[in-house]
């Protein structure tokens, strides 16, 4: 047992893995903006706001010496300003997960929740390389403000992008301190945050998607795989994107989803169709 770091514990899926590590007797420190509904023994909320470094060192220095996980949960979907999507999204958690790592006892590890909206990383890795090369969150924020036309249409899938591809990339550094770190990228959840993600799709293409797997996930079937990776011996597991998603990517990637009759590719269709 000892102590873990979740952000974005008070809703959600973080607040699902905060029950879950509670009840396995862990002293779990939950990082959000907004306190828990239901506070647990075990859990100490230390406020942050993952969009602003000087909120992140500010509740590191709250935070003990010597940690044995961190869970990277907190995220937002839509917000007036992209570039605070992206600073919360993806900034804020290199911020907070570099400012720990040291902290990390051997055999220890991180997760990070990226999503399926990431998963084409690779084919925009050239979009995504010039913000994962900056050195500081500063250095980031002003690169986001030069550049925020880049991503202003979808600032979401931008900073799961970068994420996923953080975590790969970021997996070096924890060969050489005998931990790991993990990138976990979930499918469609059924959260408080649902309506947005509905708002972002489409109504239609959100019917559509979850119905190739029969519903949408729990936050609890989230919480699962996290606290298995944070806590169970996977030592030789590093630098890995994990999708959660009951076979939606494995469908995608194999066929037996057909994507090009979902609603967003049928519109897409039509639009192109002469008149």
């Amino acid at each position: 047992m000892g102590n873990i770091v979740v952000t974005g514990g008070s809703s959600g899926v973080g607040a699902a893995l905060v029950r879950r590590l509670v009840q396995a007797g862990h002293q779990v420190f939950n990082l959000d903006v907004t306190e828990p509904a239901a506070p647990l023994a075990g859990q100490r909320f230390v406020r942050c706001d993952l969009g602003d470094a000087s909120a992140i060192a500010t509740a590191a220095a709250a935070l003990p010496a010597s940690l044995q996980g961190l869970a990277n949960v907190a995220g937002m979907a839509r917000a007036t300003d992209p570039v605070r999507v992206v600073a919360v999204n993806f900034l804020g958690l290199r911020e907070i997960t570099r400012t720990l790592t040291p902290r990390l006892a051997a055999g220890s590890g991180i997760v990070n929740v990226s999503s399926i909206a990431g998963r084409d990383w690779r084919a925009r890795l050239d979009r995504i390389t010039p913000l994962l090369d900056t050195a500081s969150m500063a250095d980031g924020l002003a690169w986001c403000r030069a550049q925020t036309e880049s991503f202003a249409r979808d600032p979401y899938s931008f900073s799961k992008r970068c994420v996923t591809a953080f975590s790969l990339r970021e997996a070096r550094e924890h060969v050489h301190r005998s931990t790991r770190i993990l990138c976990v990228s979930p499918g469609g959840i059924d959260t408080p945050l649902s309506p947005q993600f509905e708002a972002l799709m489409g109504s239609e293409q959100t019917a559509w998607s979850r119905s190739q797997v029969g519903r949408p996930a729990v936050p609890d079937e989230i919480a699962q795989v996290i606290e298995m990776l944070l806590c169970q011996p996977c030592g030789w597991l590093n630098g890995v994107d994990i999708p959660v998603d009951r076979g939606y990517c494995a469908g995608l990637e194999s066929g037996w989803i057909d994507f090009s009759q979902s609603p967003v590719m049928q519109a897409l269709r039509e639009r192109k169709r002469p008149a």
